[in-house]
């Protein structure tokens, strides 16, 4: 199952998760943007930055309401972000408030981070990687493993708080509990299920799945009397979810060796640091790296009605300072080590030749057609082109050859259709006049153009349609001036006020109509003349043998009408 799934019915093909995903990890197809699930970094940008709503996150909630509903000892690993996402006097609030719902415990995760940190020291004193880039964060991993395998080896070998933490609370309290982990971030959710160590953790849930969930059972944190945590952590080691958190841990407990220290955050700034290490550019350092801006505390799944982003890090920094003391050591038997491995897909590149043939289609010739105007959500048209070949992209994707190509063939609708179309608005100004238009009012249309339509024609059917908001349609008109018949329709265009006529010349039409008319009239003046003459003989024939005339009169009154009205039924 997919972490980050799609409404289809609010999908509204606006390309901003593809403009905005870093590593443009999204699949449009059919018109519908989807999630590459092994490309995917899980950052959380298209879920937070959809418009439409139209991204779901994979919720355990449901998971961990059965386990509770089933009795089973479960116990909160609580990320040391959660300052910033409740509000609360005294941190232990929380751990009653989690009671309430039925935990069994809850344990901060910083006490799993207090021991990640002590193997990050004894890597920095062992001096025998060429660079340490820290790997708390599932989502710079998943960047590293995917996109920059060859800085697999630069990476320390080290699980990360989460996994620390639940290892260690299955160690020490018993390996049938149950141990969920409560945070900001969503991409923990395939750490989690991660088959290097898939047995830790058995649930993630959000700081915003626990804001819901609180307010759903009338629970206030703030109301909540002072529990207690199940563990007494050093509280130095809670400054992780704030930038150069760990840097600061290393500093206070006198772990720095001879690497330099370098922090880093946000998913750009992590490329643009790879991109130096690729090119050797970087050497000897220690690099606290963060997908998050501001780090954890800004994670994508923190509570909607959280605090703002200086103000969480305020927080969490002031908690963590509080009382700081350096890590334990790491007890025996705790497995920390972790193998991290390249992931790349090793998606195919096309060539030069291909990528042009691509970029013929719409309408992009030469280099100097490509616009990159990023509209498609690339920065790049040839960007563009290669995730069409990639099977990731659409060639309907680029706007402006779109909107060119729609109003090409509207244009080449309104000079071709023999129909008179002209387009007002509501102070009858024209803002179209085609070609048919051009030639029936003897008028050019940049001449047509600077005219109101009263100008030219009656104007009140236009202005009944626009008063009622109702469209006319088939009525014919006739126009003197200009010796016309129309069939003509206006049809009211709501949502940009306008109205469109479209008038159809019946001219001919009308006037092989009036001379069948004038025919007939001339045929049964004849054949009335006949029948008078036939009559007058047919009395006189009669009178000699005494016979009537009526049968006779229906008989050519009957042949009469036949020759008049013959066709008209």
């Amino acid at each position: 199952m997919s972490i980050i799934g799609l409404k289809k019915a609010n999908c509204k093909n606006c390309y901003k998760c593809v403009k905005v995903c870093p590593v443009k990890s999204i699949k449009v197809e059919n018109e519908q943007a989807q999630i590459i699930d092994n490309s995917c970094i899980l950052c959380g940008r298209c879920l937070a930055e959809c418009p439409q709503n139209a991204k779901t996150l994979q919720s355990d909630l449901e998971k961990v309401k059965g386990f509770l509903k089933a009795g089973e000892t479960v116990i909160v690993s609580l990320a040391p972000s959660y300052p910033g996402s409740f509000e609360f006097e005294k941190p232990e609030q929380m751990a009653t408030a989690f009671q309430k719902l039925g935990f069994s415990g809850v344990s901060e995760t910083s006490e799993g981070a207090a021991y990640v940190t002590a193997e990050y020291a004894r890597l920095v004193r062992e001096n025998t990687m060429k660079n340490i880039i820290t790997t708390c964060c599932p989502s710079v991993n998943r960047l590293v493993e995917i996109y920059y395998p060859e800085l697999v080896d630069q990476m320390a070998p080290v699980v990360s708080p989460m996994i620390a933490h639940a290892r260690l609370l299955k160690q020490s309290i018993g390996k049938n509990i149950r141990v969920v982990f409560v945070g900001p971030c969503i991409s923990k959710k395939d750490e989690s299920a991660d088959m290097r160590h898939d047995t830790d953790v058995d649930a993630v849930l959000t700081f915003d799945d626990m804001a819901s969930w609180f307010q759903q059972e009338g629970i206030c944190v703030a109301d909540c009397k002072a529990g207690k945590f199940l563990n007494a952590s050093s509280k130095i080691v809670r400054m992780y979810p704030i930038t150069n958190g760990i840097l600061e841990t290393l500093r206070a407990c006198g772990d720095t060796g001879n690497y330099h220290l370098m922090s880093v955050d946000g998913i750009g700034e992590c490329r643009d640091l790879f991109e130096a290490m690729k090119q050797g550019q970087i050497d000897h350092c220690f690099i606290e790296i963060n997908a998050c801006k501001g780090g954890c505390v800004n994670g994508p799944a923190k509570a909607k009605d959280s605090t703002a982003r200086f103000h969480s890090a305020i927080k969490v920094e002031r908690y963590a300072r509080s009382d700081a003391d350096c890590y334990p050591a790491t007890p025996e038997k705790l497995p920390l080590s972790k193998k991290f491995f390249d992931r790349s897909p090793h998606e195919t590149i096309p060539d030069e030749s291909v990528i042009r043939s691509i970029l013929a289609k719409i309408g992009k010739e030469t280099p100097e057609q490509e616009l990159n105007c990023g509209a498609c959500g690339y920065a790049s048209c040839r960007e563009k082109a290669i995730a069409v070949y990639q099977n990731r992209a659409e060639l309907t994707m680029c706007m402006p050859y779109m909107k060119e190509r729609a109003e090409s063939l509207s244009n080449y609708v309104l000079s071709e259709t023999p129909n008179i179309t002209i387009i007002v608005d509501s102070d009858m100004n024209i803002i179209e006049f085609n070609a048919a238009a051009e030639a029936c009012f003897k008028i050019s249309r940049r001449e047509a153009l600077e005219k109101a339509l009263y100008e030219l024609i009656d104007v009140s059917d236009f202005q009944f349609v626009f008063e009622s908001k109702q469209s006319i349609t088939n009525k014919k008109v006739h126009y003197r001036e200009y010796n016309i018949t129309t069939e003509q329709s206006i049809i009211y265009i709501e949502k940009e006020n306008i109205a469109m006529g479209i008038f159809r010349d019946i001219t001919k039409e009308e006037k092989e109509l009036e001379n069948r008319y004038h025919l007939r009239v001339e045929t049964m003046e004849m054949a009335q003349k006949v029948i008078d003459k036939q009559m007058v003989a047919a009395q006189q024939i009669a009178s000699l043998l005494g016979e009537t005339t009526a049968e006779t009169k229906v008989t050519l009154t009957k042949l009469k009408n036949m020759i008049v009205f013959d066709g008209d039924e």
